[in-house]
């Protein structure tokens, strides 16, 4: 029995070590698009995007900025992520137009296989679309390719489903390989 505790005990740290892995290999300069679902009329819509990452000298926290242009307007937002040592959560502070919000997210999960294969899945309730939603975020490395996406399941709707509601579709840029 003893030992089945160890166990489960060693799962999530192993979990917050992959975790951690994924952060720090999410660096360099990252080109593509952000997508969004536009709730009007249901259509993908695209944007060029633009993401420089790189570590604070302790190496654990992700500075990422971002650069995407708006209709009309090109955007400047800075978001930092980490793991808090002492809940385990994956938190982010977001910056942009002088606004910030900081969410924090439990870690659902994480697959580390390499530098540059791995999967981080995290979750949060919160709101959307003006409605408390589940919202989940997955990012995924394969290569020199980075994706994202936030998926969102209204909790008013029981029998709701996930679906999705923006991401990034990423390629290393070249002079950073």
């Amino acid at each position: 029995m003893n030992k089945l505790i160890a166990l489960l005990l060693f799962i999530p740290s192993l979990v917050l070590a992959d975790a951690a892995s994924v952060l720090r290999s999410s660096t360099g300069a990252w080109e593509g698009e952000l997508y969004y679902l536009d709730y009007q009329s249901g259509q993908r819509f695209g944007i060029p995007m633009r993401i420089d990452a790189e570590l604070t000298p302790d190496g654990v926290t992700l500075i990422r900025r971002l650069t995407f242009t708006d209709p009309g307007n090109l955007v400047h937002a800075v978001n930092l992520s980490t793991i808090d040592r002492d809940t385990g959560e994956l938190v982010e502070a977001y910056f942009r137009e002088g606004r910030g919000e900081v969410n924090r997210y439990e870690i659902v999960s994480a697959g580390f296989s390499d530098e540059v294969n791995w999967e981080l899945v995290y979750e949060q309730d919160g709101i959307d679309d003006d409605r408390p939603a589940r919202i989940r975020h997955t990012i995924a490395r394969d290569g020199n390719s980075m994706t994202s996406s936030k998926e969102v399941r209204f909790l008013h709707d029981e029998e709701g489903e996930f679906f999705l509601r923006n991401g990034t579709e990423l390629v290393l840029a070249k002079d950073t390989q």
